[in-house]
């Protein structure tokens, strides 16, 4: 959906003509007025009634309709005064319109400018919000029939390799190819979208993705070679057997290389299916992310380490305490990566105020243990410091389905890579230890979705995480953003990621406003923090920085409540298994809100939870502790987590 200067005063100039009483519009033959219409055309806006002579559509009546009464109450000049390149509609501007709807009507200092010049704010005043700038009634309206239109989709050759010689995105528009009317197009059919709040970055959409990929295994011996009749005649030759098309249709489904000649499909009818699936039902994937930090990481590789070690040398299994002698082995001065990860949680512990103390010992020391025993050095704290670290580590690996455990014979206890963590290694072998944000991960997943691409800073984010290079995603960033999907993620929260969810409303909150919820020497802190919820799949962060958490999000919330914020993981997976275990052993009581129990049946849910013995009780206690367990019963903060549960493993398709 675009609307510059031109298709404005080409819409209005076909609604002039039907009030003079002409029955269309005839174009001239001016290339680019011709080119301007069929833009037009592709957006559903205006009709061909015979060759270069167009009517308006009831969307497009609708949209002049809009231009018109937006320029009489002030809100917008007439199209003529617009500049050549301004976008009064375009990708960027649906999103922010999207963002605004999403974030409780507030659309925040990184679009308010944006869509103030488009005529698309009204300021209100509230009794508990106070003053503030909001979307008009016509922005809801432009809204709406975006929503309610369906565009067009015809691939000329020429417009085909204009495609093929495109990177995909996400990348700086820069980077686009010559040829203006092209872009123009694409975005006319939703094919590709750019970032807000000035269209500095742009990517082909989920649609567009499938249609490139298409492109990239038909051969162009065609001038169409994708429109709304090939693709019916495709699936009625899928359906009934390509005799049933007449001659013609079956000359166009062998010309494209869709089948052989006994009628099966061929790689390009393989692809071709895959956008007629996305074009006819618009299931486009809902948002997902993914988080790793190099401290994980390097549990993760340590846990590779000990196991090869032990399969070579029958050296110990990576157990808790092992993988904590490990990692008090290693010289810092040899992983400079986790030096950085360790002053953050050092400076959190002593509340910043020992900055300069920290970072001269980071100069001076050799190994992790030596740092801990300085910093903690009462009472063996240094050892209960890192054992605290590397717990919360290993919470993390299995909440995004890295590691899973095992017990030895004697019950022990130890940790193994999944299938998911073996290809995390290989990548951490060829591309080495960096942290992997969700926000470099978005800029990837995002652009699956219909009409919207990442931010320039998400952007950037990926490309120096080296998950997006050259225009397109590597090998990398196509691992991480296919793991976003594929991981089934359990439940897990720090004691400081507790703290930040407890600040964030459902909607209505900006990244800045969160920030100034916490001391300035919190931001990078409470930064990490939201990454975190993003990955876990409770924090939604909106292109405008509005923050949205999910329905997941919501259900969490309210199950950890009334859990006390110094506790160390207030959720984690140890204590959904049981609690997990628990839902499936006993017995649900819907109004009194609660499985219950019989004492007996504990033994069968230590057994469905896989752990130890030791490690059953404790996480026990601490569900009882927070009141999610009581003695014999699972209380509706345990059904709530379920629940939340169910939403963040959800099939990327999958409707609410």
């Amino acid at each position: 959906m675009i609307i510059m200067k031109e298709h404005a005063l080409a819409l209005l100039k076909v609604k002039e003509a039907k009030e003079r009483g002409e029955p269309t519009y005839k174009v001239s033959e001016e290339v680019r007025e011709r080119e301007v219409f069929t833009e037009l055309e592709f957006q559903n806006f205006v009709r061909l009634e015979k060759p270069f002579e167009y009517t308006l559509t009831y969307w497009g009546e609708a949209l002049v309709d809009i231009i018109r009464s937006m320029e009489k109450d002030g809100y917008i000049k007439h199209p003529e005064t617009w500049d050549e390149d301004f976008r009064w509609l375009g990708s960027e501007v649906i999103t922010m319109i999207y963002s605004t709807l999403m974030n409780d009507g507030k659309p925040g200092k990184l679009i308010e400018k944006a869509l103030e010049e488009r005529g698309f704010l009204r300021e209100i005043e509230e009794e508990k919000k106070g003053r503030y700038k909001t979307l008009n009634d016509y922005a809801k309206s432009i809204y709406e029939i975006y929503t309610e239109i369906t565009p067009r989709l015809e691939i000329s050759k020429d417009l085909a390799q204009y495609i093929r010689s495109m990177a995909p995105g996400p990348a700086e528009k820069s980077m686009l190819p010559e040829g203006k009317h092209f872009p123009l197009l694409l975005e006319s059919m939703r094919l590709i979208a750019f970032s807000v709040p000035n269209s500095d970055v742009y990517s082909l959409t989920g649609l567009g993705q499938v249609v490139e990929q298409a492109l990239r295994v038909m051969p162009f011996s065609l001038e169409v070679l994708i429109s709304e009749d090939i693709l019916e005649d495709f699936i009625r030759a899928l359906d009934e057997g390509i005799d049933a098309l007449p001659d013609a249709g079956k000359e166009v489904m062998f010309a494209l290389a869709l089948f052989d000649d006994k009628g099966n499909l061929l790689p390009a009818g393989e692809k071709l299916l895959e956008v007629y699936k996305l074009w006819k039902k618009k299931s486009y994937p809902f948002h997902r992310t993914f988080n790793l930090e190099v401290f994980e990481e390097e549990i993760l590789k340590t846990i590779d380490k000990l196991l090869k070690k032990h399969e070579e040398q029958a050296g110990p299994l990576p157990t808790k305490e092992e993988i904590v002698r490990e990692m008090f082995l290693r010289p810092l001065k040899e992983y400079k990566h986790l030096v950085e990860y360790y002053g953050r949680k050092i400076n959190q512990d002593f509340n910043y105020k020992k900055k300069e103390e920290i970072k001269k010992k980071f100069e001076e020391l050799k190994t992790v243990e030596e740092l801990f025993k300085h910093f903690y050095e009462e009472g063996g704290k240094w050892h209960k410091k890192m054992m605290d670290l590397v717990s919360e580590a290993l919470y993390s690996l299995e909440s995004f389905d890295l590691i899973t455990t095992e017990l030895t014979e004697k019950g022990e206890l130890y940790y193994v890579p999944t299938e998911h963590g073996r290809k995390v290694l290989e990548d951490l072998e060829k591309h080495g230890i960096r942290d992997i944000t969700a926000t470099g991960v978005k800029a990837i997943t995002i652009t699956k979705r219909e009409f919207i691409a990442p931010n320039y800073d998400w952007y950037k984010q990926a490309v120096d995480e080296v998950l997006v290079r050259s225009g397109a995603p590597t090998d990398s960033g196509r691992l991480y953003s296919e793991l976003a999907y594929t991981i089934k993620r359990k439940p897990h929260l720090t004691r400081f990621e507790l703290m930040v969810l407890h600040k964030i409303p459902s909607a209505g909150m900006f990244l800045s406003e969160l920030f100034n919820e916490f001391e300035e020497v919190m931001r990078e802190e409470v930064h990490l923090a939201v990454e975190k919820l993003q990955a876990r799949g409770f924090l939604e962060v909106l292109p405008n920085e509005g923050l949205v958490l999910t329905k997941a999000g919501r259900l969490v919330k309210e199950a950890v409540s009334s859990v006390p914020e110094g506790l160390g993981n207030p959720i984690n997976p140890f204590m959904f298994r049981i609690v997990e275990a628990i839902a499936k052993v006993g017995n649900l009581y819907v109004k009194e809100e609660k499985v219950r129990i019989l004492p007996k049946q504990f033994e069968e849910v230590e057994r469905l939870t896989g752990l130890d013995h030791e490690t059953f009780l404790n996480e026990l206690s601490l569900l009882r502790l927070i009141g999610m367990v009581g003695q014999n019963s699972l209380h509706s903060s345990g059904l709530k987590l379920i629940e939340a549960v169910k939403d963040i493993q959800r099939e990327p398709l999958e409707e609410l």
